[in-house]
């Protein structure tokens, strides 16, 4: 948004229209709040109150969709993820990937599944209420998987205790909101084939 709330309109040298498939010269990209409204000529009229930001020797594109990402946790390389780690340990290494995904041009992700369930539900929502900088996302939740398929994870992480009787007397978790579901049948990296 412009300093006082109004349009913004970027002036680039290109602006890449996908709808034609090609980089156009002398256009402008009119955004209002956290929309494009409008792609124009450079002689075009802009609305009244706009700030123009003039970005020579740049190409403008829409923004990047990345339909496979875990931008919770840090990454990993090989083992088995997050069951050494807390739930905050993997948040908050999700706002610094989140940041460096959007900062990358990445302005939509798919985000198909933590380890920890739910922190990617969380990280979502801290984007949305625009506390953390990060893409749009929409998220997994949780792994649904078969018994030593790719989601199965053994061990606990320090902020996870169990009662002394047995782990079926935890009480079941709590209804969370996810928009996918994330699936893992094998091939993951705990799974035995």
């Amino acid at each position: 948004m412009g300093r006082d709330g109004g349009p913004v309109a970027l002036r680039a040298d290109r602006v890449v229209d996908v709808e034609a498939g090609e980089a156009r010269e002398g256009r402008v990209v009119l955004v209002r709040g956290e929309r494009v409204e409008a792609l124009l000529d450079r002689g075009d009229p802009l609305p009244e109150g706009t700030q123009a930001v003039d970005l020579p020797g740049h190409t403008l594109l829409p923004g990047l969709i990345d339909c496979h990402t875990h931008l919770v946790g840090p990454l990993q390389g090989s083992g088995v993820p997050a069951i050494d780690r807390s739930a905050a340990q993997e948040a908050l290494d999700g706002v610094g990937n989140a940041r460096a995904t959007v900062l990358a041009g990445f302005t939509t992700v798919r985000d198909v599944g933590t380890f920890r369930a739910f922190v990617d539900v969380a990280l979502r929502d801290a984007i949305r209420g625009g506390t953390v900088l990060g893409p749009r996302m929409a998220v997994a939740g949780a792994y649904v998987t078969v018994p030593g398929g790719g989601g199965a994870v053994t061990g606990l992480a320090p902020d996870i205790e169990l009662p002394a009787t047995s782990a079926s007397a935890r009480p079941p978790p709590r209804p969370r909101s996810a928009s996918g579901c994330g699936r893992s049948c094998t091939g993951g990296p705990t799974s035995s084939r």
